[in-house]
């Protein structure tokens, strides 16, 4: 691995920085340990290899470089070898020498950088792919390539190192022709082959080579690809050309300018005045008897002589066998060659159809004056046409409508919307229906819906409208968007949460109490076009259960739903209810109702009837033992009897009357306990 990155590593400047500083610190430091001896004859050559690799790899600051060492050197030789002469004169001697060297290499250095700078930009910026090979006998091995060469064959410089030429080859005769036709003598020039790139693609190439020095060639290659498809192109044109020519649908003719004789013709042409062959077409016509008409060929030569060309010139010509047929045709001179080029088109049905036209024109009137639309043609703001329904709403004529400004009529805060429009349809842009307010008779103002395009209305240019009444639809419009708002308004202070969705399962409308309990469970931004299953995340599955029910029964369908919102239980009620639409359900309107703090009071009421009925069990028990020692007391009072047996009877009636009033309470109790069953429902 280290052995392939030497030629890379000695190519580095970094590299060199670091042995010309080393070998700069190794010669100061030998060459004091000699000055210090006395002993200066080898040591100063030392400073030979900073020099040299100073002023060759950094030429510019190479020299200063030399001179700093140099200086240094003296100094030191100075300092240390003072006061031997021998040793100064050698080291001022040594110091001229180490420039001298310096400037010189620089120089030399700069020249071959310069040629080599010249060299990589010839190569590296060719449009031409270069190779430098090795002639061996495996081929032609691949030694350097510019990146143009790598480009052509589809690979990198470096991937194409050590590769043999001729494996791109793909024909074995052109590899064989080019290695015998090149010589370590000789050259070969604009050699045609095929080539393969690494992607597949055949690349047409032409391809030179020349000797090197060391059975060195060098091969340059050009891309011809480009160059071969337009040859092929314009073989193929001019094949389509003569094709087109021979096979178009519009007769084509040159033709003497004095007699009209055919000098070439294609075979449409031939066919519309009723020759069955070319040749039989140019050896019999002339346009100067085919004319039905009197004058119009020396009326055609006249307006060539005067513009050179004519265009959708109409005449009428006689076929082989008499018939009259109308032609359009376009006419170009050519004076010096002596005809005339002509591209003629029959127009017999296009002629034979304007009175078809004409009639279609009545009609198309008649519709445009019944027309419950306003129907207007303005050019420069100036009213050219419109037909009595406008004309009646303005409350004025026809007559005193046209000429007037198209402002007059327009109500003025539209202006600049309608000025706007005009200048972008006049640019070619679309412009999509919009409305505007009109000016009727009375002053009143009518809404109406403008479409318009660009047309050309007795040879001028201007701009058909039609205005669609759109008032009372507009007010019907404003009515529902009214009640629209009364209706969201009223979903909206509702306490229950609301949502509607389509057929597909999206979000249509959701009222402002369900987006507030979304917040409270961190979902946020709005969810309308969003799908079921993820804008409500909780209640999606349940949900999406009863909808689809309701989408195939149609019938409302109420169910109970839970989610855990953090680390609180929520339970909802869910109420889904059809939306029809000409007797099919095409949206399902979700009303969900938080029962959660009325299911926690139901569990609540639970718990205090348990509670009661265990109370007034024990209130019965209570009884029963409190009796049973009354009833010992007594007997014992009895058997003693005296004062005392007579206190104790009456504490003992006392307790009875107690335990008494507790039975009364049981009693009472059963009868709560009876009416909460029978009224609130729990117990049962």
């Amino acid at each position: 691995m280290l052995k392939n990155r030497i030629p890379a590593i000695l190519e580095e400047k970094d590299f060199w920085m670091v042995i010309l500083l080393f070998s700069t610190f190794f010669a100061f430091l030998l060459n004091l340990f000699s000055l210090d001896r006395g002993f200066n004859l080898i040591t100063p050559q030392l400073f030979y290899i900073p020099i040299v690799i100073a002023a060759y790899w950094f030429p510019r600051s190479g020299v200063l470089y030399t001179v700093a060492i140099s200086m240094g050197y003296l100094a030191m030789a100075y300092i240390v070898g003072y006061p031997d002469i021998d040793i100064i004169t050698q080291s001022t001697a040594s110091f001229y020498v180490f420039v001298s060297i310096g400037v010189i290499v620089a120089s030399l250095s700069n020249n071959l950088k310069e040629q080599e700078d010249r060299y990589h930009g010839i190569f590296d910026y060719s449009e031409a792919g270069i190779f430098l090979v090795m002639n061996l006998r495996t081929g032609f091995i691949i030694d350097e390539v510019n990146e143009r060469g790598a480009d052509l064959l589809g690979l990198r410089a470096r991937e194409l190192a050590g590769r043999n030429l001729l494996d791109f080859f793909t024909e074995e005769r052109q590899k064989s022709e080019l290695m015998a036709r090149i010589s370590p003598q000789g050259a070969v020039a604009d050699f045609e082959c095929h080539l393969k790139r690494t992607d597949g693609v055949i690349l047409n190439g032409l391809v030179s080579a020349g000797p090197l020095p060391g059975r060195r060639f060098v091969f340059t290659l050009v891309d011809i690809t480009g160059r071969k498809k337009a040859e092929e192109a314009l073989r193929e044109s001019k094949e389509r050309y003569q094709g087109l020519y021979n096979n178009a649908q519009v007769g084509l003719a040159r033709a003497g300018i004095g007699d009209g004789s055919i000098i070439d013709a294609n075979q449409h042409m031939a066919g519309m005045f009723g020759y069955s062959s070319v040749e039989n077409f140019k050896h019999e016509f002339r346009f100067t008897e085919h004319y039905a008409d009197a004058g119009v060929r020396e009326q055609l030569i006249s307006i060539l002589d005067d513009s050179g060309m004519v265009s959708n010139f109409d005449a009428r010509f006689t076929r082989k066998d008499g018939t009259i047929f109308w032609a359009r045709f376009f006419a170009r001179i050519v004076p010096e060659k002596g005809y005339i080029e002509e591209v003629f088109t029959d127009v017999t049905e296009e002629k034979h159809s304007h009175m078809a036209l004409d009639e279609s024109e009545e009609r198309y009137r008649k519709l445009v004056d019944n027309l419950p639309d306003y129907v207007i043609v303005y050019g420069q703001d100036k009213i050219l046409y419109a037909n009595p329904s406008a004309a009646h709403t303005v409350g004025r004529t026809i007559d005193e409508i046209i000429g007037t400004s198209i402002f007059q009529y327009i109500d003025k805060p539209c202006w600049e919307k309608v000025k706007k429009f005009s200048l972008e349809r006049a640019l070619g842009k679309h412009v999509d229906p919009y409305e505007i307010a009109i000016v009727a008779k009375g002053g009143a103002t009518r809404t109406v819906l403008v479409n318009a395009v660009p047309i050309v209305y007795k040879n001028q240019n201007a701009t058909l409208t039609v205005l669609t009444d759109i008032t009372e639809r507009k007010v019907a419009e404003d009515r529902l968007a009214a009640s629209k708002d009364q209706y969201v308004t009223t979903l909206n202070a509702m306490i229950d949460g609301i949502f509607l969705v389509d057929r597909e399962y999206h979000i249509v409308l959701v009222n402002s109490i369900l987006e507030r309990w979304l917040e409270k469970i961190g979902r946020t931004g709005s969810i309308i076009g969003m799908k079921l299953e993820y804008a409500l995340p909780g209640l999606a599955a349940p949900c999406l259960d009863g909808i689809r029910k309701v989408f195939e029964t149609g019938e409302s369908v109420v169910a109970t739903a839970s989610f855990h919102a953090g680390d609180k239980e929520r339970i909802f009620e869910t109420r889904h209810i059809p939306v029809y639409e000409e007797k099919r359900v095409i949206q399902v309107l979700t009303i969900i109702r938080d029962i959660t703090r009325a299911r926690m009071m139901e569990e609540e009421k639970r718990l205090a009837y348990e509670q009661i009925e265990k109370n007034i069990e024990q209130f019965a028990i209570l009884g029963d033992h409190l009796r049973n020692p009354v009833q010992v007391i007594v007997g014992l009072a009895d058997l003693e009897g005296g004062p005392l047996a007579t206190k104790i009877h009456l504490q003992t009636k006392e307790i009875d009357k107690t335990i008494t009033q507790l039975d009364r309470g049981w009693i009472e109790s059963e009868k709560i306990r009876e009416f909460i069953r029978k009224y609130y429902g729990i117990g049962k």
